[in-house]
């Protein structure tokens, strides 16, 4: 069984945020910076992108559910404030990545 995660990126360029679901933060985050194939087109045009938040979700429908809740919320600070809010409504442990 994967273990799925919801993220919180960040543009260092313009503030710009973008919300997903992965098996693999790591191998997600060098998507959407270009080093790998298979970013999402959203995110090229905002380039370099850093990690602000992930959490542990666990399966992919959850994982999945929060992404969609989390696209939702417009604005970097609306997300970053959902985000917490989200999580700890589910008891989830989320990181905030500097």
């Amino acid at each position: 069984m994967s273990r799925w995660h919801c993220y919180l990126l960040i543009s260092t360029n313009n503030r710009n945020t973008y919300v997903g679901a992965t098996t693999s933060v790591a191998r997600r985050l060098r998507q959407h910076n270009g080093q790998l194939a298979g970013g999402a087109k959203r995110t090229r045009s905002h380039r370099p992108w850093k990690l602000a938040a992930s959490v542990l979700v666990g399966s992919k429908i959850p994982a999945l559910r929060l992404e969609w809740r989390m696209k939702r919320a417009k604005g970097p600070k609306k997300r970053l404030a959902l985000f917490s809010r989200l999580c700890n409504e589910s008891k989830l442990d989320y990181t905030w990545h500097d």
